[in-house]
Protein backbone atom coordinates (compact mmCIF):
# COMPACT_ATOMS: atom_id res chain seq x y z
CA UNK A 1 0.00 0.00 0.00
CA UNK A 2 1.19 3.17 -0.43
CA UNK A 3 1.62 5.53 2.19
CA UNK A 4 2.21 9.25 2.67
CA UNK A 5 4.90 11.17 3.97
CA UNK A 6 3.25 14.33 5.13
CA UNK A 7 4.57 18.12 6.45
CA UNK A 8 3.74 17.77 10.00
CA UNK A 9 3.16 20.74 12.20
CA UNK A 10 5.68 22.65 14.01
CA UNK A 11 5.17 20.61 17.03
CA UNK A 12 5.63 17.08 15.39
CA UNK A 13 8.29 18.18 13.04
CA UNK A 14 10.80 16.36 15.41
CA UNK A 15 9.00 12.92 15.64
CA UNK A 16 8.45 13.08 11.15
CA UNK A 17 12.91 13.87 11.56
CA UNK A 18 12.92 10.84 13.76
CA UNK A 19 10.92 8.25 11.53
CA UNK A 20 12.42 9.97 8.47
CA UNK A 21 15.75 8.78 9.78
CA UNK A 22 14.57 5.74 10.83
CA UNK A 23 13.08 5.32 7.21
CA UNK A 24 16.31 6.16 5.40
CA UNK A 25 18.71 4.31 7.19
CA UNK A 26 18.05 0.59 6.81
CA UNK A 27 17.51 1.90 2.63
CA UNK A 28 20.97 2.90 2.86
CA UNK A 29 22.07 -0.24 4.47
CA UNK A 30 20.30 -2.45 2.21
CA UNK A 31 19.51 -0.90 -1.39
CA UNK A 32 18.40 -3.94 -2.76
CA UNK A 33 15.39 -4.67 -0.63
CA UNK A 34 12.61 -2.37 -0.39
CA UNK A 35 11.83 -0.62 2.65
CA UNK A 36 8.32 0.32 4.30
CA UNK A 37 7.38 4.02 4.57
CA UNK A 38 6.40 4.73 8.03
CA UNK A 39 2.60 4.76 8.57
CA UNK A 40 1.51 7.99 9.46
CA UNK A 41 -1.85 8.40 12.18
CA UNK A 42 -4.87 9.58 10.95
CA UNK A 43 -4.83 12.59 12.88
CA UNK A 44 -1.35 13.63 12.14
CA UNK A 45 -2.91 13.60 8.73
CA UNK A 46 -5.64 15.89 9.53
CA UNK A 47 -3.24 18.26 11.28
CA UNK A 48 -1.07 18.08 8.35
CA UNK A 49 -3.58 19.48 6.03
CA UNK A 50 -4.97 22.40 8.23
CA UNK A 51 -1.58 23.61 8.80
CA UNK A 52 0.54 23.15 5.92
CA UNK A 53 -2.39 22.26 2.87
CA UNK A 54 -2.00 20.53 -0.09
CA UNK A 55 1.81 22.50 -1.75
CA UNK A 56 3.41 21.79 1.39
CA UNK A 57 2.53 18.30 1.64
CA UNK A 58 3.42 17.69 -2.03
CA UNK A 59 6.55 19.47 -1.33
CA UNK A 60 7.26 17.25 1.36
CA UNK A 61 6.41 14.10 -0.35
CA UNK A 62 9.07 15.16 -3.19
CA UNK A 63 12.05 15.66 -0.88
CA UNK A 64 11.22 12.45 0.91
CA UNK A 65 11.43 10.59 -3.09
CA UNK A 66 14.54 12.47 -3.34
CA UNK A 67 15.92 11.60 -0.46
CA UNK A 68 15.03 8.04 -0.88
CA UNK A 69 16.53 7.78 -4.70
CA UNK A 70 19.77 9.18 -3.30
CA UNK A 71 20.08 6.59 -1.05
CA UNK A 72 19.58 3.91 -3.27
CA UNK A 73 22.25 5.42 -5.69
CA UNK A 74 24.66 5.88 -3.52
CA UNK A 75 24.59 2.33 -2.71
CA UNK A 76 25.54 1.27 -6.36
CA UNK A 77 26.78 4.51 -7.90
CA UNK A 78 30.25 5.96 -7.88
CA UNK A 79 31.52 7.34 -4.30
CA UNK A 80 34.06 9.88 -5.29
CA UNK A 81 36.15 10.83 -8.69
CA UNK A 82 39.53 12.08 -9.10
CA UNK A 83 41.61 13.46 -11.91
CA UNK A 84 45.05 12.70 -11.61
CA UNK A 85 48.44 13.74 -13.37
CA UNK A 86 49.81 10.55 -13.38
CA UNK A 87 53.48 12.11 -14.11
CA UNK A 88 53.25 14.35 -11.14
CA UNK A 89 50.92 12.95 -9.02
CA UNK A 90 48.69 16.26 -8.71
CA UNK A 91 45.46 16.32 -8.00
CA UNK A 92 43.43 18.44 -11.31
CA UNK A 93 40.05 17.87 -9.85
CA UNK A 94 37.96 15.61 -7.55
CA UNK A 95 34.21 15.42 -6.76
CA UNK A 96 32.11 13.76 -3.91
CA UNK A 97 29.22 11.88 -3.95
CA UNK A 98 29.40 9.76 -0.47
CA UNK A 99 31.32 10.37 1.94
CA UNK A 100 34.23 12.37 1.18
CA UNK A 101 37.59 10.06 0.24
CA UNK A 102 40.80 11.08 0.73
CA UNK A 103 43.19 11.79 -1.89
CA UNK A 104 45.76 9.49 -0.74
CA UNK A 105 43.42 6.49 -1.34
CA UNK A 106 45.09 7.02 -4.89
CA UNK A 107 48.42 6.25 -4.13
CA UNK A 108 47.83 2.34 -4.49
CA UNK A 109 46.59 3.25 -8.49
CA UNK A 110 49.65 6.09 -9.09
CA UNK A 111 52.02 3.20 -7.70
CA UNK A 112 50.40 0.37 -9.85
CA UNK A 113 50.59 2.89 -12.85
CA UNK A 114 54.22 3.22 -12.92
CA UNK A 115 54.81 -0.75 -12.43
CA UNK A 116 53.00 -0.91 -15.39
CA UNK A 117 54.60 1.90 -17.37
CA UNK A 118 58.25 0.28 -16.29
CA UNK A 119 57.58 -3.28 -16.95
CA UNK A 120 55.47 -2.55 -20.08
CA UNK A 121 52.41 -5.02 -18.88
CA UNK A 122 49.16 -3.48 -18.84
CA UNK A 123 47.84 -3.56 -14.59
CA UNK A 124 44.72 -4.24 -13.56
CA UNK A 125 41.82 -1.72 -13.33
CA UNK A 126 40.41 -2.50 -10.34
CA UNK A 127 42.33 -1.87 -7.03
CA UNK A 128 41.00 -2.74 -3.52
CA UNK A 129 42.49 -0.52 -0.67
CA UNK A 130 40.74 -1.39 2.43
CA UNK A 131 36.94 -1.14 2.44
CA UNK A 132 36.93 1.34 -1.03
CA UNK A 133 37.01 -0.32 -4.57
CA UNK A 134 39.30 1.70 -6.61
CA UNK A 135 38.47 1.79 -10.97
CA UNK A 136 40.99 3.38 -12.96
CA UNK A 137 41.75 4.45 -16.82
CA UNK A 138 44.79 6.13 -17.48
CA UNK A 139 44.52 8.13 -21.30
CA UNK A 140 48.14 9.89 -21.47
CA UNK A 141 48.99 12.03 -18.77
CA UNK A 142 45.75 11.75 -17.12
CA UNK A 143 44.78 9.01 -15.07
CA UNK A 144 40.74 9.05 -13.85
CA UNK A 145 40.06 7.27 -10.46
CA UNK A 146 36.59 6.39 -9.42
CA UNK A 147 35.85 4.95 -5.56
CA UNK A 148 32.92 3.01 -4.25
CA UNK A 149 32.52 1.63 -1.19
CA UNK A 150 29.41 -1.06 -2.23
CA UNK A 151 30.00 -3.53 -4.87
CA UNK A 152 28.96 -2.13 -8.16
CA UNK A 153 28.95 -2.87 -12.43
CA UNK A 154 32.71 -2.85 -12.72
CA UNK A 155 31.62 -2.25 -16.60
CA UNK A 156 29.95 0.62 -15.53
CA UNK A 157 32.29 2.27 -14.32
CA UNK A 158 34.82 1.39 -16.38
CA UNK A 159 32.87 2.51 -19.45
CA UNK A 160 31.72 5.79 -18.07
CA UNK A 161 35.38 6.35 -17.05
CA UNK A 162 36.74 6.06 -20.93
CA UNK A 163 33.64 8.33 -22.45
CA UNK A 164 34.66 11.16 -19.54
CA UNK A 165 37.70 11.38 -21.18
CA UNK A 166 35.61 11.03 -24.79
CA UNK A 167 33.47 14.13 -23.45
CA UNK A 168 36.33 16.37 -22.00
CA UNK A 169 38.16 15.60 -25.89
CA UNK A 170 35.72 16.54 -27.34
CA UNK A 171 35.23 20.20 -25.23
CA UNK A 172 39.06 20.51 -24.47
CA UNK A 173 40.57 18.97 -27.20
CA UNK A 174 43.89 18.39 -25.44
CA UNK A 175 43.01 16.51 -22.27
CA UNK A 176 46.17 17.81 -19.90
CA UNK A 177 46.62 18.79 -16.29
CA UNK A 178 47.26 22.64 -17.75
CA UNK A 179 43.93 22.65 -19.96
CA UNK A 180 41.83 21.18 -17.01
CA UNK A 181 43.26 23.94 -14.40
CA UNK A 182 42.47 26.32 -17.22
CA UNK A 183 39.07 25.28 -17.70
CA UNK A 184 37.98 24.05 -14.28
CA UNK A 185 34.15 25.50 -13.78
CA UNK A 186 33.59 24.01 -17.15
CA UNK A 187 34.96 20.76 -15.89
CA UNK A 188 32.74 20.59 -12.36
CA UNK A 189 29.72 21.72 -14.70
CA UNK A 190 29.88 18.74 -16.90
CA UNK A 191 30.51 16.71 -13.73
CA UNK A 192 26.78 17.36 -11.98
CA UNK A 193 25.20 16.76 -15.46
CA UNK A 194 26.91 13.25 -16.51
CA UNK A 195 26.37 12.01 -13.13
CA UNK A 196 23.14 12.42 -10.24
CA UNK A 197 23.88 10.97 -6.83
CA UNK A 198 27.12 9.32 -8.40
CA UNK A 199 25.38 7.08 -11.04
CA UNK A 200 25.27 8.03 -14.58
CA UNK A 201 22.83 9.40 -16.91
CA UNK A 202 24.15 11.79 -19.44
CA UNK A 203 27.37 10.99 -21.55
CA UNK A 204 26.59 11.90 -25.01
CA UNK A 205 28.82 14.65 -26.09
CA UNK A 206 26.17 16.57 -28.36
CA UNK A 207 23.34 16.40 -25.37
CA UNK A 208 25.87 17.95 -23.29
CA UNK A 209 26.63 20.40 -25.56
CA UNK A 210 23.02 21.55 -25.09
CA UNK A 211 23.49 22.27 -21.40
CA UNK A 212 26.86 23.08 -20.80
CA UNK A 213 28.57 25.39 -23.53
CA UNK A 214 31.72 24.43 -24.58
CA UNK A 215 34.56 27.01 -23.77
CA UNK A 216 34.84 29.84 -26.17
CA UNK A 217 36.35 33.10 -26.90
CA UNK A 218 32.74 35.02 -25.71
CA UNK A 219 32.90 32.77 -22.51
CA UNK A 220 36.17 33.67 -21.66
CA UNK A 221 35.65 37.26 -21.91
CA UNK A 222 32.42 37.45 -20.20
CA UNK A 223 34.48 35.03 -17.37
CA UNK A 224 37.14 37.84 -16.83
CA UNK A 225 34.70 40.69 -16.94
CA UNK A 226 31.50 39.52 -15.04
CA UNK A 227 33.30 36.21 -13.16
CA UNK A 228 32.23 32.64 -13.29
CA UNK A 229 28.74 33.46 -13.58
CA UNK A 230 29.44 34.44 -17.58
CA UNK A 231 29.25 30.85 -18.22
CA UNK A 232 25.69 30.03 -18.73
CA UNK A 233 24.05 26.73 -18.27
CA UNK A 234 20.42 25.71 -19.54
CA UNK A 235 17.53 25.09 -17.12
CA UNK A 236 15.62 22.63 -19.67
CA UNK A 237 14.89 19.17 -19.05
CA UNK A 238 17.55 17.52 -21.92
CA UNK A 239 14.75 14.67 -21.96
CA UNK A 240 12.24 17.13 -23.28
CA UNK A 241 14.81 19.36 -24.98
CA UNK A 242 16.99 16.64 -27.46
CA UNK A 243 14.77 14.05 -29.53
CA UNK A 244 18.36 12.46 -29.72
CA UNK A 245 20.56 12.76 -27.36
CA UNK A 246 23.67 13.15 -28.84
CA UNK A 247 22.42 15.59 -31.14
CA UNK A 248 21.33 19.41 -30.03
CA UNK A 249 18.17 21.24 -32.09
CA UNK A 250 18.49 23.76 -34.48
CA UNK A 251 22.34 23.02 -35.97
CA UNK A 252 22.77 25.07 -39.08
CA UNK A 253 26.44 25.21 -40.63
CA UNK A 254 26.52 27.53 -44.23
CA UNK A 255 28.35 24.28 -45.73
CA UNK A 256 27.09 20.48 -45.38
CA UNK A 257 30.03 18.21 -45.01
CA UNK A 258 30.84 15.15 -43.61
CA UNK A 259 34.37 13.51 -43.09
CA UNK A 260 34.87 9.53 -42.22
CA UNK A 261 38.19 8.74 -41.56
CA UNK A 262 39.22 4.76 -41.44
CA UNK A 263 42.32 4.03 -39.50
CA UNK A 264 43.48 0.54 -38.58
CA UNK A 265 45.79 -1.57 -36.77
CA UNK A 266 47.63 -4.55 -36.74
CA UNK A 267 48.47 -6.20 -34.44
CA UNK A 268 50.86 -9.82 -34.82
CA UNK A 269 52.87 -12.22 -33.69
CA UNK A 270 55.83 -13.52 -35.82
CA UNK A 271 58.54 -15.91 -35.42
CA UNK A 272 62.16 -15.74 -36.23
CA UNK A 273 61.97 -16.09 -39.95
CA UNK A 274 59.64 -13.25 -40.47
CA UNK A 275 56.63 -15.50 -41.37
CA UNK A 276 52.96 -14.55 -39.54
CA UNK A 277 52.20 -16.40 -36.58
CA UNK A 278 49.00 -14.66 -35.88
CA UNK A 279 47.41 -11.52 -37.15
CA UNK A 280 44.13 -9.36 -36.65
CA UNK A 281 43.45 -6.14 -37.95
CA UNK A 282 41.59 -3.38 -35.23
CA UNK A 283 39.53 -0.53 -37.63
CA UNK A 284 38.24 2.07 -35.83
CA UNK A 285 35.51 4.93 -37.93
CA UNK A 286 35.88 8.64 -36.90
CA UNK A 287 33.13 10.75 -38.50
CA UNK A 288 33.52 14.61 -38.74
CA UNK A 289 30.07 15.76 -38.76
CA UNK A 290 28.75 19.05 -40.29
CA UNK A 291 25.34 18.70 -41.34
CA UNK A 292 22.67 21.02 -40.50
CA UNK A 293 19.09 19.94 -39.23
CA UNK A 294 18.84 16.38 -38.42
CA UNK A 295 20.57 14.38 -41.31
CA UNK A 296 20.30 10.39 -42.00
CA UNK A 297 23.31 9.44 -43.20
CA UNK A 298 23.65 5.54 -44.80
CA UNK A 299 27.69 3.99 -44.82
CA UNK A 300 28.01 0.91 -47.40
CA UNK A 301 30.51 -1.35 -46.32
CA UNK A 302 32.80 -3.24 -48.95
CA UNK A 303 33.21 -6.97 -47.66
CA UNK A 304 31.32 -6.63 -44.65
CA UNK A 305 31.09 -10.37 -44.26
CA UNK A 306 34.73 -10.17 -42.98
CA UNK A 307 33.86 -8.17 -39.85
CA UNK A 308 34.51 -10.67 -36.66
CA UNK A 309 33.68 -8.13 -33.92
CA UNK A 310 32.03 -4.31 -33.77
CA UNK A 311 30.88 -1.96 -31.77
CA UNK A 312 28.62 1.18 -32.94
CA UNK A 313 27.84 4.49 -31.75
CA UNK A 314 24.33 4.97 -30.05
CA UNK A 315 23.17 6.43 -33.44
CA UNK A 316 23.62 3.75 -35.38
CA UNK A 317 20.23 1.56 -36.09
CA UNK A 318 21.94 -2.23 -35.20
CA UNK A 319 18.66 -4.09 -37.16
CA UNK A 320 18.96 -2.27 -40.23
CA UNK A 321 22.54 -3.71 -40.26
CA UNK A 322 21.65 -7.00 -38.88
CA UNK A 323 19.35 -7.12 -42.12
CA UNK A 324 21.46 -5.56 -45.12
CA UNK A 325 24.61 -4.94 -43.49
CA UNK A 326 24.23 -1.22 -43.83
CA UNK A 327 25.32 1.63 -41.52
CA UNK A 328 22.41 3.83 -40.81
CA UNK A 329 22.65 6.37 -38.45
CA UNK A 330 21.73 10.11 -37.59
CA UNK A 331 25.22 11.68 -36.61
CA UNK A 332 26.18 13.56 -33.46
CA UNK A 333 27.68 17.23 -34.30
CA UNK A 334 31.71 17.16 -34.79
CA UNK A 335 34.07 14.55 -34.19
CA UNK A 336 32.95 11.09 -32.65
CA UNK A 337 33.69 7.57 -32.84
CA UNK A 338 31.42 6.11 -35.01
CA UNK A 339 32.25 1.85 -34.89
CA UNK A 340 35.03 -0.17 -34.02
CA UNK A 341 35.74 -3.53 -35.81
CA UNK A 342 37.96 -6.55 -35.92
CA UNK A 343 39.02 -8.35 -39.30
CA UNK A 344 40.82 -12.08 -39.31
CA UNK A 345 43.84 -11.80 -41.30
CA UNK A 346 45.60 -14.50 -42.89
CA UNK A 347 47.24 -16.67 -40.44
CA UNK A 348 50.56 -18.70 -41.50
CA UNK A 349 49.99 -20.71 -38.22
CA UNK A 350 49.59 -24.60 -38.34
CA UNK A 351 46.41 -25.91 -40.27
CA UNK A 352 45.40 -27.86 -37.61
CA UNK A 353 45.14 -24.64 -35.12
CA UNK A 354 44.05 -22.50 -37.75
CA UNK A 355 39.91 -21.23 -37.45
CA UNK A 356 37.61 -22.53 -40.55
CA UNK A 357 33.77 -22.90 -40.47
CA UNK A 358 32.34 -26.29 -40.00
CA UNK A 359 30.87 -26.91 -43.57
CA UNK A 360 35.02 -26.70 -45.12
CA UNK A 361 36.60 -29.52 -44.32
CA UNK A 362 40.49 -30.36 -44.24
CA UNK A 363 41.97 -31.50 -47.70
CA UNK A 364 44.14 -34.58 -47.34
CA UNK A 365 45.45 -34.65 -50.36
CA UNK A 366 46.81 -31.42 -50.73
CA UNK A 367 48.15 -32.01 -47.55
CA UNK A 368 50.31 -35.15 -48.99
CA UNK A 369 51.94 -32.63 -51.96
CA UNK A 370 55.43 -31.81 -51.56
CA UNK A 371 56.27 -28.07 -50.79
CA UNK A 372 52.76 -28.00 -49.26
CA UNK A 373 52.40 -25.12 -46.85
CA UNK A 374 49.98 -25.33 -44.13
CA UNK A 375 49.98 -21.81 -42.87
CA UNK A 376 49.75 -20.03 -46.57
CA UNK A 377 46.14 -22.60 -46.75
CA UNK A 378 45.16 -22.26 -44.06
CA UNK A 379 45.39 -18.47 -45.14
CA UNK A 380 43.48 -18.89 -48.29
CA UNK A 381 41.01 -21.27 -47.15
CA UNK A 382 39.77 -18.95 -44.31
CA UNK A 383 37.01 -17.24 -46.40
CA UNK A 384 36.97 -14.88 -43.69
CA UNK A 385 40.35 -13.82 -43.81
CA UNK A 386 41.61 -10.15 -45.33
CA UNK A 387 44.45 -9.90 -47.26
CA UNK A 388 47.29 -7.01 -45.79
CA UNK A 389 48.13 -4.48 -48.41
CA UNK A 390 51.89 -4.52 -46.86
CA UNK A 391 54.59 -7.07 -45.55
CA UNK A 392 57.23 -6.44 -42.69
CA UNK A 393 60.21 -8.48 -42.25
CA UNK A 394 62.16 -7.96 -38.61
CA UNK A 395 65.58 -9.52 -37.70
CA UNK A 396 66.72 -9.25 -33.89
CA UNK A 397 70.02 -10.13 -32.21
CA UNK A 398 70.23 -9.94 -28.73
CA UNK A 399 72.91 -10.60 -26.37
CA UNK A 400 73.56 -10.15 -22.59
CA UNK A 401 73.63 -6.26 -22.55
CA UNK A 402 73.07 -5.40 -26.33
CA UNK A 403 70.98 -6.02 -29.19
CA UNK A 404 70.17 -4.78 -33.12
CA UNK A 405 66.53 -5.18 -34.72
CA UNK A 406 66.01 -4.40 -38.19
CA UNK A 407 62.95 -4.66 -39.88
CA UNK A 408 61.59 -3.93 -43.46
CA UNK A 409 58.55 -2.54 -44.29
CA UNK A 410 57.02 -2.38 -47.88
CA UNK A 411 53.61 -2.39 -49.92
CA UNK A 412 52.52 -5.87 -51.53
CA UNK A 413 52.39 -4.81 -55.85
CA UNK A 414 48.51 -6.31 -54.92
CA UNK A 415 47.13 -3.67 -53.14
CA UNK A 416 44.78 -2.12 -54.97
CA UNK A 417 45.25 1.81 -53.41
CA UNK A 418 48.37 3.29 -52.36
CA UNK A 419 49.01 2.71 -48.50
CA UNK A 420 49.96 6.28 -46.45
CA UNK A 421 50.19 7.21 -42.73
CA UNK A 422 51.45 3.82 -41.48
CA UNK A 423 52.84 4.11 -38.08
CA UNK A 424 55.04 1.05 -36.67
CA UNK A 425 55.28 0.42 -33.00
CA UNK A 426 58.13 -1.74 -32.11
CA UNK A 427 58.11 -2.69 -28.84
CA UNK A 428 61.69 -3.10 -27.16
CA UNK A 429 62.49 -5.57 -23.92
CA UNK A 430 61.66 -4.23 -20.61
CA UNK A 431 65.24 -3.78 -19.47
CA UNK A 432 66.59 -1.36 -22.29
CA UNK A 433 68.00 1.48 -21.08
CA UNK A 434 69.01 2.64 -24.36
CA UNK A 435 68.12 2.78 -27.89
CA UNK A 436 69.01 4.70 -30.89
CA UNK A 437 67.22 3.94 -33.60
CA UNK A 438 67.61 5.28 -37.26
CA UNK A 439 65.62 4.96 -40.49
CA UNK A 440 66.31 5.25 -44.24
CA UNK A 441 62.81 6.28 -44.80
CA UNK A 442 59.66 8.31 -42.20
CA UNK A 443 60.34 9.06 -38.80
CA UNK A 444 61.30 6.78 -36.12
CA UNK A 445 60.95 7.79 -32.30
CA UNK A 446 61.74 6.21 -28.85
CA UNK A 447 59.61 6.51 -26.23
CA UNK A 448 61.87 5.63 -22.59
CA UNK A 449 58.63 5.35 -21.09
CA UNK A 450 56.91 2.86 -22.39
CA UNK A 451 60.37 1.24 -24.18
CA UNK A 452 58.64 1.35 -27.98
CA UNK A 453 59.90 2.51 -30.86
CA UNK A 454 57.23 4.62 -32.69
CA UNK A 455 58.52 4.52 -36.88
CA UNK A 456 55.91 6.80 -38.88
CA UNK A 457 55.87 6.38 -42.58
CA UNK A 458 53.74 9.13 -44.50
CA UNK A 459 54.19 7.58 -48.12
CA UNK A 460 56.36 5.07 -49.64
CA UNK A 461 58.51 5.27 -52.31
CA UNK A 462 58.65 3.46 -55.43
CA UNK A 463 62.66 3.01 -55.41
CA UNK A 464 63.84 1.81 -52.19
CA UNK A 465 61.96 -0.33 -49.43
CA UNK A 466 61.95 1.44 -46.28
CA UNK A 467 64.37 -0.20 -43.41
CA UNK A 468 63.92 0.73 -39.68
CA UNK A 469 67.61 -0.11 -37.37
CA UNK A 470 67.75 0.21 -33.90
CA UNK A 471 70.92 -0.41 -31.90
CA UNK A 472 69.83 -0.76 -27.97
CA UNK A 473 71.74 -1.21 -24.80
CA UNK A 474 70.03 -3.83 -21.96
CA UNK A 475 70.82 -3.62 -17.98
CA UNK A 476 72.25 -7.45 -16.95
CA UNK A 477 69.30 -9.15 -16.05
CA UNK A 478 69.56 -10.71 -12.24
Amino acid sequence: ARARVENPPHASREAHRRRLRQFLEPAARAPSHRARRPRISEEEDRRSVESGGRGERAESNRVDRLSLARARSLAMGIGSLFIVNNKTSALCACKHWGPAVAFGACDKVLERHRLSAKSNVVGDVCVVDGSQYLFHVARGEITYVATTEHETEPLMVIEFLTQLHVVLKSYFGDVTEAVLQEHHVTLYQLLDEMLDSGVPVNTHPGGLKALVPPPSLVNRVSSQVFGHQGVLVSDQDPSKALPLPWRSNGIKYASNEIYLDVIESIDATLDAEGRVLTSEVHGVVEVNCRLSGMPDVSLGLSNSHLIEEYNFHPSVRLSRFAADRVVSFVPADGTFTLMTYKVRAPSNAKRDSAWRPKYIKPNAWAASQPGHSGGALAAVSDPRAAQLPLYIRPQATFGATQGRVSIVCGTKPSAEKPVEAVRLEVRLPARTSFADPTSTHGVATYDDASHSVLWSIETFPKDKTPCLTVALNMEESE
